[in-house]
């Protein structure tokens, strides 16, 4: 697992339940952490599937066949946004239930670069 940078640290400013998500994403074997130009990212096999781009705000790299399957739960979450390439959204991690979800959306992206 890639080590993120002592000054990259110190400049990160993480809302509550977004610094748990890493917290606990941190343990998880499957992913690797990587200090990117664009911020923090976690990936799987190489490939990016979380980054971390506000103080509570996440993109996920589902994939589009994932997107697609979870269309009509995702559709109706108002903490969940469709990005632009159809691969991704963005999640904002607010409270307890949007960490839940952060983690679920986690493990689905897993599943999908994995295999």
């Amino acid at each position: 697992m890639a080590v993120i940078s002592a000054r990259r640290r110190s400049t990160l400013r993480r809302g509550p339940y977004l610094a748990r998500a890493v917290v606990q994403l941190l343990s998880w074997p499957a992913l690797e952490v990587r200090d990117t130009r664009r911020g923090v990212a976690f990936t799987v096999q190489g490939v990016e599937i979380l980054r971390l781009t506000g103080t509570d705000e996440v993109r996920l790299h589902l994939t589009a066949p994932a997107i697609e399957r979870l269309e009509p739960e995702l559709g109706g979450c108002d903490q969940v946004q469709l990005c632009a390439d159809h691969a991704w959204v963005a999640l904002k991690v607010e409270a307890e239930p949007d960490l839940d979800l952060l983690l679920a959306l986690t493990s689905v992206a897993i599943k999908a670069h994995a295999a």
